[in-house]
């Protein structure tokens, strides 16, 4: 039978995944199960479904706070409804029939039918589900990780990439440099090795951009919605895309004449190739969004100025975590210092940068340890991590570390900067205590307790500091409060004291909470999109309705083996070539590589 035109993998790259293709429906007697399935419609009708399913499944939770069933009812759950809503009744009777003044059985009864009303609050908020593995559960965006593989094992790395793009458009640079929560709970790791799932979707992207599809731009009638997007980081290119897919006008302010921010400007070649991110980027501003580059708000342009010149109906701040941190008494550039936002753009960007033989880094992130490994590229002869943290307590992926030593980067972790030695100047090393253990207060801030006479130098021609980094928002003028939206996904909206704006702003990502990873960004820069459609464009979500019908098909579990429980390796480069340029280093999957590691999959997502 010929596939159908809509389930064309390079269809679905343009114009959204369709659920059809791993969905099983008997045809006998089930046909009634397709008629307006929300599997069945493009990407723009799917994401208004995804918002008002959820505002349908807000309102029956109310709706059972004021009587026991009626959300059921209301969300298309009748029968789950009439059940509990028949309770009250019943119970009324049964205390009516049985009284005789107050007794201990009525209290009881009384806290049982409380309880009983809150777990039917709960359950009316439910609505529609469908299995879900481990590794799903634990990805930030709540990719459907085990049907991407599947995919992926039936060599339709084009479709994978379209069912990724439901809920992460950066499927090309989470392949590459995600922290893969999902590889940490997959159930392979109880017998062997987890599933390379960061690999193999680097590879559905790789494949899938390959093709050179491009998305359709959303067509939507009638009034088009207006946003302003400042910031053009991971949380603000994921609200574009997706405020993008469902009609708006969308324009992103950066101060970058490119988008990406962190990504684009200091996350090293060798880890992230710039091409390899602008095909996720140029995905994304294909589908309308205008960039407006090299514009920094509160500089060339006024904020206020966005908010009340009349062009949006919204405003977005997105500017993520991009101001340095520093420690006390520390020099200049010239002196041999840099932060290590600076450090890195300016090798980046092919800037001169003289780092002498022996290099220090401050810090224990995924930062100083691209860092330091770009200070051996550049030449250094020693380059040394220093780390409040033990090895196996730093922030920093464990692999990346891994990979830092191997190239000859030397660790010296459970170690506290007490001060640096200038010489002529210019920073010569300093003297260091060794830390015996780490407190936290209630805010996370770090005091390290050193031990007394464990004083030790460390010679030194540059030193780079990568301690993290905070948000900047004073661009942002006035008083304000922040309303959270989603804690998890952290998404705010910003009230002005004043009320000085007639259109609403809001706030998510890393500006509002801090330091966070590529993929929890671009999740919480989706999550606010959807709320801000929500808000903006409340009539046109209500009339979306559809029916969830999709059903799994179903597939036998693997049964383990010796040869299914370690992971196929993913070629790299060697140290020794590595550190001789800034050439990616891990050269990804080959097709007959990404089919075996797929075929490793326990498909557990379908019997757990």
């Amino acid at each position: 039978m010929d596939t159908p035109t809509f389930l064309i993998p390079k269809n679905q790259l343009e114009s959204g995944y369709k659920d059809c293709v791993l969905c099983f429906v008997d045809r006998k007697g089930e046909e009634k199960r397709c008629d307006n399935c929300s599997g069945l419609k493009d990407a723009r009708e799917k994401l208004l479904w995804e918002i008002n399913r959820e505002r349908i499944k807000q309102t029956a939770r109310a709706l059972s706070l004021f009587f026991p069933g009626v959300g059921h009812v209301y969300s298309g759950r009748v029968f789950a409804g009439l059940f509990w809503m028949s309770l009250i009744p019943l119970t009324i009777g049964l205390v009516i029939n049985t009284w005789q003044g107050p007794t201990v059985g009525h209290v009881i009864l009384a806290c049982m039918f409380g309880l009983l009303w809150y777990f039917v609050y709960l359950d009316a908020g439910k609505g529609y589900s469908v299995k879900t593995a481990p590794c799903e559960t634990a990805c930030p965006a709540g990719l459907h990780v085990p049907d991407y593989i599947a995919l992926v094992r039936e060599a339709s790395p084009e479709t994978s990439l379209a069912l990724i793009h439901e809920r992460l458009p950066f499927a090309s640079v989470c392949g590459r440099i995600c922290h893969r929560p999902c590889e940490e709970v997959c159930v392979r790791n109880e017998v062997g090795d987890p599933i390379a799932i960061a690999a193999i979707k680097r590879y559905a992207a790789d494949r899938g951009y390959a093709t050179g599809v491009l998305p359709k731009r959303a067509v939507k009638s009638g009034r088009i919605p207006r946003v302003a997007i400042i910031g053009g980081g991971a949380a603000g290119l994921s609200a574009a895309n997706t405020l993008a897919i469902l009609g708006a006008r969308v324009v992103l302010y950066d101060a970058k004449v490119r988008p990406g921010g962190i990504m684009y400007s200091c996350i090293p070649s060798f880890r992230l190739p710039v091409e390899e991110l602008n095909r996720d980027i140029d995905f994304i501003l294909s589908r309308g969004v205008e960039f407006r580059g090299g514009v920094t708000v509160g500089r060339d342009t006024e904020f206020e100025g966005i908010v009340t010149g009349g062009e949006y109906d919204a405003v977005l701040a997105a500017t993520g975590s991009t101001q340095a941190l520093t420690l006390r008494h520390t020099g200049t550039e010239s002196q041999g210092f840099y932060n290590s936002h600076t450090f890195l753009e300016r090798v980046k960007f092919g800037k001169e940068t003289d780092v002498g033989k022996r290099v220090v880094v401050v810090g224990g992130g995924n930062v100083a340890t691209d860092a330091a490994r770009s200070a051996l590229r550049l030449g250094a002869e020693d380059v040394s991590l220093v780390c409040l943290e033990k090895k196996d307590e730093m922030t920093a992926f464990p692999w990346e570390v891994e990979d830092a030593l191997r190239e000859g980067v030397r660790l010296i972790d459970g170690t506290a900067v007490k001060k640096f030695f200038i010489v002529r100047q210019r920073v010569a090393g300093f003297e260091a205590l060794k830390v015996s253990e780490l407190l936290f207060d209630s805010r996370g801030r770090v005091t390290p307790l050193t031990e007394p006479g464990s004083e030790f130098e460390v010679k030194c021609d540059t030193v780079i500091i990568a301690i993290g980094s905070r948000p900047d928002l004073s661009f942002i003028p006035g008083e304000y409060a922040l309303k959270i939206i989603d804690e998890k996904h952290k998404t705010a909206r910003l009230i002005f004291k004043d009320k000085r704006y007639t259109i609403p702003v809001y706030i998510c990502g890393d500006c509002l909470t801090g330091p966070s990873t590529i993929i929890e960004a671009s999740a919480s820069g989706r999550k606010m999109a959807l709320n801000i459609y929500k808000d903006i464009c409340v009539e046109e979500v209500k009339k979306v309705s559809l029916k969830d019908g999709y059903r799994r098909i179903n597939e036998q579990q693997v049964e383990d083996s010796a040869e299914l429980r370690k992971k196929i390796a993913m070629e790299k480069l060697s140290p020794e070539q590595a550190v001789s340029s800034f050439e990616e280093i891990g050269r990804g999957y080959t097709g007959d590589e990404a089919l075996s590691e797929c075929e490793r999959c326990a498909r557990c997502n379908l019997s757990l």
